[in-house]
């Protein structure tokens, strides 16, 4: 940061803190009205309801210090007082009891927030969280404070690896303090754990629960337990939760669908059907679906999660808290896909379309044709998941004088994902098809395949099928956070200055991702479909047992032969010094060139053995150390309270990459595959550092009682995600074909910035109402998106009877020019004393960036989205629906055309429960997930041209549930 910058903050800091300080005066002026009460920590106030602020209406239900309300109702209670307590623009949740969160995923329940919307994984399940329409990456998590190590590539947090009731409560900060941490510009989510002197005494929950899943048609188990003790007459205390859970998963999906575009004079196609070939090179593109996928995944998840707290409160001046989590998530995902390669042309460069049969729309998007000369690949993945999370972490709450108030705390914790060489995704294929194509608005397109000898695809044998591409990969992923902080504030309360609050913090992260395959060793030994499977005398291929996307119309591959990986690999040793099995390639030179004379000969022993070797381009290491330095003056008056500050910080990246230019690209004969050869890895070393200085004010007045306003201004940077910064290249998909760079990250991204202004009004009549608004508006600069771009490749040793340059697309990471989102939240919540009660919200986001040529809304921002819920409690029922609600929006500014941006339809999801207690123990229950059958869909700008489509079924649960 320049000086000049900084100069500048520095200004409109002081600025507004004369401002602050002129308005604090006029209030005091010309308000007489009683001093407000002493606020009090929002995190307690979600384990404690009886953490009432002074203005409670008393006689209107309230939640005296010795009850503990459950349910829904005690669940909004605690949450509406955190953030009627919380210092800036808070929103909150609190489980419903010990061990027992409002939803079944934490992400989930995050979405009955206002401005929050969950991203769901494609397994029926959410794992990621949009704050204000602001994408996961512009949010940070963090668990009583901490940030949480992340088992991916980047620095969002996959909620799914937590299980939910080891979580008593969550915030959302929507708005930003100089003492808070910084890294945020969609919101601060804080998870909190249970702590065991919120509630003295013994306390304990054990629930035991049974699923099911109408898609795939199969359930699993879940158990869970809680216990929480004082003693040493309630000073000390130790809490101690648990949960596992088991289950199948089914998901279908069009799990690829690349599009490209060309010319009639770069394709010598007609393809407008107008009788010519447009010789212009500059002529319209035409759109055209390249490569299209579509299939089933299957598998079954394992979770394993645990946390615990000790506390120790000797006096009301010292208190120590030991806590932290443990989390096993362990996935193993089976993928099973009929994929087809549609472009026009050959590998040796003719037509394969039938010139009749091309249909093109207005858009210039080929709508139908015929394809011959098509090889029908079916494929199968392993995607395994084994990620464990571990956290721990110590804080001092200690006040040595009556003014002086001083909070320590330190932590470290690491995730890991160990899937290197794990990953596999094997390709079998039928040369010699045919398919129709015919696009459909809105769904997926028809493909109607049919295999030699005018069968359909399901009939095909092992006889038909042949080995090809066996791909094995998967990274290990380490994440390690540790990081302290220290917090003091010093009363002065002189007059409208309250109390000074100054401190620093300091983190250390280092994120490793090393990647294991045999991309550059065995993987295309088979490239070229050189033998049947029945040629081996093997039985790889089992018939289709699935209907694909049962529910949704359209002539495409829904039941087709699978084959199992393993047993794939098992046979190809029969291969190895067969003198029935010939290699195709036996008589090539190193050029590609066919040998005179020369006589085909098997495969050699070994063969078949693959190689699985660490992946150096695909692999990186990024360390990132932070310092931050704070001052905020706190000031109150008789009707207001408010803060100012800065944050300084200092930010430094290290990064570590590899990458290996292309030495030569061979084509395989007979296919469009290329023998790709690389020269020797090199390391790439890049980071920088960077220093930011953030202002922040917060400002609330009680108009009346019980109706506040609130308004808050501040800077803010989000950092970029550690796959960005990586300095990586990969370009081994140029041994498919398609000449794509991919993980071309930038380790010299500079962070996002915004500036951001907030307001809010909340009205509490009494604890059966309680309503808010808010409106936002931030200005962001320097927001990271991937974009293609078109670069030419010389291999540095091309053979001179090969072609000398190629035309790859390379996807670069880069800093966009800007983008504005502004936006409004409404919520509100009611109680009636029949036991019923709603909850409901919605949130408008307007936004637009962006990056070079190409202006959409912000990627990942949800212009509108509403939660509802009804709920009855009472004489022991508890039942509940909720629905929610996201509208379409733009899911990326690019998608494989840099042109046509991808975007997200709307999606509709509802839930419900039921739970009856037959004693004051025992309760029973049941649940549903989705029950409105919704699904995923995406699309190239014109709905009939897909991105994706996915679907996951409905879910169902039952069990029973005790508690002491």
């Amino acid at each position: 940061m320049t000086q000049r910058r900084i100069l500048r903050d520095l200004v409109l800091t002081g600025g507004s803190v004369a401002a602050l300080l002129a308005a604090s005066t006029a209030v005091a002026q010309t308000d007489a009205a009683k001093p407000s009460t002493a606020e009090t920590d929002p995190a307690a106030v979600l384990a404690d309801p009886a953490q009432q602020s002074g203005d409670t209406d008393a006689s209107d239900n309230s939640v005296g210090p010795d009850i503990i309300v459950r349910g829904v109702r005690g669940s909004l209670l605690r949450s509406i007082q955190a953030k009627r307590n919380a210092d800036t623009i808070v929103d909150a949740i609190s489980a419903e009891e010990l061990g027992k969160f409002p939803n079944r995923n934490v992400a989930e329940a995050l979405a009955n927030i206002p401005g929050v919307t969950v991203g769901r994984d494609g397994r029926g399940e959410g794992r990621s969280i949009t704050v204000r329409g602001l994408g996961e990456n512009f949010a940070i998590t963090t668990l009583n404070g901490r940030i949480l190590p992340t088992d991916g590539t980047d620095r969002s947090f996959a909620f799914d690896v937590l299980p939910s009731e080891i979580i008593s409560g969550a915030e959302v900060q929507k708005a930003v303090r100089s003492s808070e941490l910084e890294g945020s510009i969609g919101g601060n989510i804080n998870l909190r754990t249970a702590r065991p002197l919120d509630h003295t005494g013994l306390h304990a929950s054990a629930s035991v629960e049974g699923q099911y899943n109408d898609f795939v048609e199969k359930g699993g188990y879940k158990i869970t337990g809680v216990v929480s003790k004082t003693f040493a007459n309630d000073t000390m205390g130790v809490i101690v939760g648990a949960s596992y859970n088991k289950y199948k998963f089914r998901t279908d999906n069009l799990g690829e669908y690349s599009i490209t575009d060309g010319t009639e004079a770069a394709y010598g196609v007609d393809f407008n059907r107008d009788g010519q070939v447009n010789a212009d090179p500059n002529g319209p593109a035409y759109i055209w679906p390249d490569y299209y996928s579509v299939g089933t995944v299957q598998g079954e998840r394992e979770r394993i999660g645990a946390a615990g707290a000790f506390q120790w409160k000797p006096s009301s001046n010292f208190e120590l808290t030991v806590d932290g989590i443990y989390s096993r998530y362990k996935v193993t995902q089976h993928n099973y896909r009929s994929s087809n390669y549609l472009n026009p042309l050959g590998d040796d460069g003719s037509l394969r379309w039938d010139p009749a049969s091309i249909k093109v729309d207005s858009n210039n998007v080929v709508t139908g044709f015929k394809v011959n000369d098509l090889v029908s690949e079916v494929l199968t993945t392993d995607e395994p998941r084994n990620s464990q999370t571990y956290q721990f972490g110590g804080h001092i709450d200690w006040q040595p004088t009556a003014r002086l108030k001083v909070a320590i705390d330190g932590y470290y914790g690491k995730a890991r994902d160990d899937t290197g060489g794990q990953n596999r995704f094997v390709v079998a294929g039928i040369p010699g098809a045919s398919a129709v194509f015919a696009a459909r608005d809105g769904g997926i397109p028809d493909l109607s395949i049919t295999i030699p000898g005018g069968r359909t695809l399901d009939q095909a044998t092992n006889d038909d099928f042949r080995a090809h591409y066996i791909g094995i990969q998967g990274q290990n992923i380490e994440d390690r956070t540790q990081g302290a902080k220290l917090d003091l504030t010093y009363e002065v309360d002189n007059d409208t200055f309250k109390s000074i609050t100054f401190g620093g913090a300091w983190t250390d992260r280092r994120k490793a991702v090393e990647t294991i395959d045999n991309q550059y060793t065995t993987s295309c030994n088979y490239c070229g479909y050189p033998f049947t499977f029945g040629q081996l005398g093997a039985s790889v291929v089992r018939p289709g047992n699935g209907n694909i996307l049962p529910k949704l119309p359209g002539n495409f591959p829904r039941n087709f032969p699978y084959f199992d990986i393993d047993t794939y690999l098992a046979a190809l040793p029969r291969a190895d010094n067969n003198p029935a099995i010939l290699d195709p390639n036996s008589c090539l030179d190193a050029t590609g060139t066919p040998i005179p004379g020369c006589a085909l000969s098997p495969y050699p022993a070994g063969f078949s053995t693959q190689i699985i070797q660490p992946d150096l381009p695909a692999s990186y290491l990024i360390k990132e150390r932070t310092w931050a330095g704070y001052v905020q003056f706190n000031l109150a008056g008789p009707r207001w309270r408010g803060d100012i500050g800065l944050r300084l910080v200092s930010t430094k990246v290290s990064s570590t990459g590899y990458g290996a230019s292309i030495a030569s690209i061979i084509p395989r004969v007979g296919t469009q595959d290329n023998d790709v050869n690389f020269n020797p890895v090199d390391a790439i070393n890049g980071g920088g550092d960077y220093l930011r200085l953030l202002p922040a004010v917060n400002f609330a007045y009680d108009i009346t009682d019980g109706f506040r306003v609130r308004l808050a201004a501040s800077k803010a940077i989000s950092r970029p995600s550690f796959g960005e910064l990586s300095p990586a290249k990969d370009a081994t998909s140029a041994q498919s074909g398609t000449f794509i760079i991919y993980d071309a990250g930038n380790p010299n991204l500079k962070p996002t910035s915004a500036d951001q202004f907030d307001v809010s009004l909340e009205y509490y009549p009494s604890n059966r109402l309680a309503l808010t608004a808010a409106a936002f508006y931030k200005h962001i600069t320097n927001f990271v998106s991937t974009v293609p771009v078109d670069v030419v490749i010389k291999p540095t040793a091309q053979p001179a009877n090969q072609q000398q340059a190629f035309n790859f697309v390379e996807y670069q990471v880069i800093n966009g020019d800007s983008a504005k989102v502004y936006g409004l939240e409404v919520g509100g919540q009611y109680f009636l004393d029949n036991g019923f009660g709603v909850q409901a919200n919605l949130t408008y986001n307007h936004s637009r960036a962006t990056s070079g040529a190409v202006t959409t809304g912000l990627p990942g921002a949800i212009p509108f989205s509403a939660n509802t819920k009804l709920f009855y409690e009472k004489h022991g029922i508890g039942a509940q629906i909720s629905y929610s609600y996201q509208s379409r929006y733009t899911y990326a500014q690019s998608g494989n055309l840099g042109y046509l941006p991808v975007k997200e339809n709307a999606y509709h999801e509802m839930s419900a429960s039921l739970s009856y207690d037959l004693t004051d123990n025992f309760s029973i229950y049941a649940q549903g997930s989705n029950l409105l059958g919704s699904a995923i869909k995406r699309f190239n700008t014109y709905e009939n041209v897909p991105n994706f489509y996915e679907y996951s079924g409905r879910s169902f649960f039952f069990g029973i549930r005790t508690r002491l």
